[in-house]
């Protein structure tokens, strides 16, 4: 009931119609990886490879018969819910290399890649059976979506989900994930096809209103999760706008830059520690520099806006494309 993944091969003999689980039995196979594994275990990377081995395999199983009785397509469905919501909390829970034992692993890009190929199987699915079955949790995973594809930073999400039935579109978390989206996405990005490339008409780059709603009751454990995936290039775009308007300012209001302490940048970037802050900017060249404050006394470090020539943080650099 449990079997491995295996990858199809050359010269490998095709899967046999009574080595493929019925859709019943795949449910039950995600009941015990849930409740008789992940449950069980102290730790989510003890078993992570495992469970994500036998997911994958019961995709597989899924992917080659095709279901069109209402029945089976309802377990057909929980199966790609509950194995998208695994790949979520994992990159959440896995991403943080402090919390693993030196022989431990993790690699969150198979996860991400899981992840989309299960959300396109399962939005399909909604889809091509909308008239025929009502999916409990469509607008949970519409909203899924839609925060998964600021890391993308597509320009045409909002064009995309006006097709979706008026009922998923006003729901509730679909609302305010789009909220999260627009407030995310860059308004220096151009898109094509057409020439010359054009800024996204629904893009505000508003970091400070994307953090408050994303700490509000409006956001689900899960949807904050599946933000946090895109925190990198909200956090990039938010310091390259500080940097840029540095370079542009005044002399007169050169001064008041001396106030980006580490503190407030924590604030504004949302980090949890002053060496996030630091390391952070340090991939980008930037550096701190120590003042004394007039009135206290106290010596504190701000960033150093002298210290690099740069008018604008490199978007092309190794690292924003590989985060971002």
């Amino acid at each position: 009931m449990v079997k491995r993944f295996r990858r199809a091969a050359a010269g490998d003999p095709d899967q046999q119609l009574e080595e493929l689980r019925t859709p019943h039995t795949l449910r039950k196979t995600m009941d015990y990886l849930i409740q008789g594994v992940i449950t069980k275990s102290s730790r989510l990377i003890s078993v992570h490879k495992f469970v994500w081995d036998r997911t994958r395999a019961i995709r597989n199983d899924l992917s080659i018969q095709r279901f069109h009785k209402p029945e089976d397509v309802k377990h057909e469905v929980d199966c790609y819910e509950r194995i998208a919501r695994f790949h979520i909390i994992s990159m959440h829970e896995l991403v943080n290399p402090d919390k693993m034992n030196a022989d431990e692993h993790y690699n969150g890009q198979q996860d991400l890649e899981q992840l989309n190929k299960t959300m396109y199987t399962l939005l399909t699915k909604y889809d091509d059976f909308r008239h025929i079955l009502e999916f409990a949790n469509e607008a949970e995973f519409r909203a899924y979506f839609i925060l998964l594809e600021i890391r993308n930073n597509a320009p045409d999400v909002d064009d995309r989900v006006q097709r979706w039935p008026r009922h998923i579109l006003d729901e509730g978390r679909v609302q305010t994930a789009l909220k999260l989206y627009r407030m995310a996405c860059s308004t220096d990005t151009s898109f094509g096809p057409l020439q010359p490339f054009i800024p996204s008409s629904i893009a505000q780059a508003n970091s400070g209103q994307f953090w408050t709603l994303l700490d509000s009751l409006q956001v689900s454990y899960l949807m904050a999760c599946v933000a946090e995936m895109s925190f990198f290039s909200i956090r990039f775009t938010a310091l390259d706008a500080l940097w840029r308007s540095s370079k542009n300012a005044s002399k007169q209001n050169q001064a008041a830059l001396r106030f980006w302490t580490k503190a407030a940048l924590m604030h504004y970037l949302q980090f949890d520690s002053e060496e996030e802050i630091e390391e952070f900017c340090s991939d980008f060249g930037l550096s701190f520099t120590t003042r004394t404050d007039s009135k206290s006394g106290v010596r504190e470090e701000y960033l150093d806006f002298a210290s690099n020539d740069a008018t604008s943080l490199d978007s092309m650099s190794p690292l924003v494309l590989a985060m971002g």
